[in-house]
């Protein structure tokens, strides 16, 4: 019943709010007989006059003045929402998931360049430990550390695990030379804290991939929940870390850090993006900026 009459009712609603028909058809961009027959309409459909006439406007009667009453709320809280939609149409929003390290070293330094390349972009990073795995929020574009598989339209492999070990020059110098990897427990080492079954390397998996399996002697380890915190204590010379290229690119570049092996363990892996098939064009714009960066990096591959 409704369906068939809601333009005539927002009709009514504008002319109502402006007490007047010549004002709500210039703000509907109707003709004033358009509108006056949207009006008979609806006092046709509800049995009663809705508007008196006068000289300079118009009221509403007591029908008019109920319908009003009732309707008002919704249609002024179907405005708002709609409105909100369009808002967030215009800023064109983009909602990333990726993990902290990710988002620490790689994508917080080519924000801004990010927004100079593609105007108008409404930003979110959502960061979490297991990017993959978000539940409740939509998601854009999803970045984390995955098997690697064949690149497809809606997902590109950004730069595979390529993981050395890295530490301060001052700390290199202190406990150096390591005339091999085994050596490089003379020396505390940081580390990231995880599950059993994390989805990156660890010092035991990074050792093992170079046939160092027993490390149960006594060496100093410091574990951190936090990669860059891990990084950080490495800058500070408090002990050697697991550098994944890609990430401590810029730590290496500036000499903040150093390999303190020339050893390079890699694995199925690799930091993948992902995104929706029917995503929307500014999404797909950010999609494709972010692949064309690491392309970009040979270093990264």
């Amino acid at each position: 019943m409704l369906h068939p009459h809601i333009a005539d009712l927002h009709a009514f609603h504008v002319a109502a709010n402006q007490e007047s028909f010549t004002r709500a058809a210039q703000q509907l961009k109707l003709t004033q007989p358009a509108l006056s027959q949207k009006i008979r309409r609806l006092e046709k459909l509800v049995g009663a006059r809705l508007f008196v006439r006068k000289y300079r406007g118009v009221t509403l009667t007591d029908a008019g003045q109920q319908l009003h009453e009732a309707s008002r709320g919704a249609l002024d809280q179907l405005d708002l929402n709609f409105r909100r939609v369009l808002e967030g149409q215009d800023r064109k929003r983009v909602r990333i998931s990726t993990d902290f390290a990710f988002a620490s070293h790689w994508l917080m330094s080519r924000l801004p360049q990010l927004r100079h390349d593609l105007d108008g972009l409404d930003l979110q990073v959502l960061t979490s430990q297991q990017p993959d795995q978000q539940e409740g929020v939509a998601i854009d574009l999803s970045i984390s550390l995955l098997e690697r598989h064949q690149p497809s339209s809606n997902s590109k492999i950004l730069f595979n695990e390529r993981v050395v070990a890295v530490c301060s020059p001052d700390l290199a110098a202190r406990y150096g030379p390591f005339d091999n990897p085994h050596e490089l427990l003379k020396a505390p080492l940081l580390n990231l804290s995880s599950p059993p079954n994390a989805a990156w390397h660890s010092w035991r998996s990074w050792f093992s991939a170079l046939g160092i399996n027993d490390i149960s002697q006594d060496y100093t380890q410091t574990s951190l929940s936090n990669y860059t915190l891990i990084l950080q204590g490495a800058v500070e010379g408090q002990g050697i870390a697991l550098g994944w290229l890609g990430l401590v690119d810029s730590f290496l570049d500036t000499g903040l850090l150093c390999m303190a092996r020339d050893e390079i363990v890699t694995s199925e892996r690799a930091y993948v993006m992902e995104c929706a098939r029917d995503a929307p064009l500014h999404v797909r714009d950010v999609f494709e900026w972010i692949g064309g960066q690491c392309a970009v990096s040979p270093t990264q591959r």
